[in-house]
């Protein structure tokens, strides 16, 4: 599924024998945007940080949403100096919420 502002993609799978869909979001482009480009390029990773959802237009659920971040900016927020990475993080969730991502 692609937005037309935000980059997100919907995942269906089964986990233990059950349905599990999700979504994935690319918060690259944000990362790069509220970094002056320190963050928001090389490899990517899925957050430590799992407490979002985002409301299927499908199927009118409540779906969790996973964020793919910088491996850098991930990195950052569990080193010896987190504020600033974190601070950019908040930011990107902050932009995210306005975009119809709900904090859980």
């Amino acid at each position: 599924m692609f937005y037309e502002d935000i980059n997100i993609t919907k995942r269906k799978t089964i986990t233990n024998g059950a349905k599990y869909d999700f979504f994935i979001y690319d918060m690259l482009s944000l990362e790069k945007k509220h970094s002056n480009k320190k963050f928001g390029k090389g490899d990517t990773v899925i957050s430590k940080v799992k407490k979002f959802q985002m409301l299927d237009d499908e199927t009118g659920e409540m779906l969790d949403v996973k964020i793919r971040c910088s491996k850098k900016l991930d990195d950052a927020m569990d080193g010896f100096e987190p504020s600033e990475s974190k601070k950019v993080f908040n930011e990107c969730v902050k932009e995210l919420e306005t975009k119809g991502i709900v904090v859980v």
